[in-house]
């Protein structure tokens, strides 16, 4: 398993909301007991922020997902500069963006082991694949092969409206990137989802009546104060126009006190045996009257259906 993370010493100034720092690995047999790995990198990492003041990735960086392409892994991921954006295009960006970091953009490294990286040096800002033009950020990416290319899914956060908007790219070798706009859907997006998506994993459908593609994805409900995550589940049949498979988010908050109370996001899919494991990233709610927290946990479905994720204590 990649993760990102931050240490309790990581600068209080940088993009506090993403908790991104470094790429760490851990292992398991069981795909439920974990241990982390030690990394060549500080603290264990397996990846950290670009040295070079001018990177796109200088101040920290989060991993989107893993790939594994023709005998090599690749780590698609987002990294931050130092700069803080205050202002963008003529619009004032709320005040809970004013840290650096926040200007975020998308890029990929590849590896023989998944552990040792060499970043893919793009052609956008600070060697990024993209640049996100008057954008808060452009961040928590999500790369495939679809068979004859590589799509890059993305998330771009508006400074005129809070709004999370998954974009799409396509390439054929990684460096250069071509456009191909927001994600398509075809109704209009669910009440929980009025804010729109902002992380997605994208795999084969496992069930092999259904449609080529199964996306789980982060929705955010903007019905609400703080805008809550909970995870949706769509398929397509080109990876470009998606359709909502159920009513209702597959996995929601669990109870205010709870250390996943504020939202549920981040979902990736694993199939063990005959179960799917469902990891996804949690935070307490800021009205809980316990400590803040922040994780990753795991809801299992023993028959493989996603509409019955059981959460996992351990």
């Amino acid at each position: 398993m990649w993760y990102y993370c931050r240490n309790s010493s990581w600068p209080k100034d940088v993009a506090p909301a993403l908790g991104s720092g470094r790429i760490a690995l851990a292992k398991s047999r069981d795909a439920i007991h974990w241990q982390p790995f030690d990394g060549p990198l500080t603290g264990g990492a397996i990846m950290e922020a670009d040295p070079d003041p001018g990177a796109f990735d200088h101040t920290h960086v989060g991993s989107g997902n893993v790939s594994f392409h023709r005998g090599e892994w690749l780590l698609w991921y987002f990294g931050g500069d130092s700069t803080i954006p205050r202002e963008l295009a003529g619009h004032a960006t709320p005040p809970n963006y004013h840290f650096r970091g926040y200007r975020c953009r998308p890029g990929v490294a590849r590896s023989a082991d998944g552990i040792h990286w060499t970043r893919v040096k793009g052609e956008a800002t600070g060697g990024a694949l993209l640049d996100i033009d008057d954008h808060i950020y452009g961040s928590f990416p999500f790369g495939l092969h679809d068979g004859r290319r590589f799509l890059l899914y993305y998330t771009l956060l508006s400074a005129r409206l809070l709004y999370w908007e998954t974009h799409i790219a396509e390439s054929t070798d990684l460096v250069h990137w071509r456009r191909l706009g927001p994600m398509q859907w075809d109704t209009e997006p669910a009440a929980w989802e009025s804010s729109g998506s902002i992380t997605r994993q994208i795999i084969r459908n496992p069930d092999p009546s259904g449609p080529i593609w199964l996306m789980t994805y982060t929705a955010a409900d903007g019905r609400f104060p703080h805008v809550p995550r909970s995870i949706g589940a769509a398929v397509s049949d080109d990876a470009l126009l998606w359709r909502r498979l159920y009513d209702q988010p597959i996995l929601q908050p669990g109870p205010l006190d709870s250390w996943d109370g504020a939202g549920t996001a981040y979902p990736h899919i694993v199939k063990v045996d005959t179960r799917l494991h469902l990891y996804y990233y949690g935070f307490r709610h800021s009205a809980s009257p316990y400590e803040p927290a922040r994780g990753i946990g795991l809801a299992i479905s023993e028959d493989g259906d996603l509409r019955r994720f059981r959460k996992v204590s351990i």
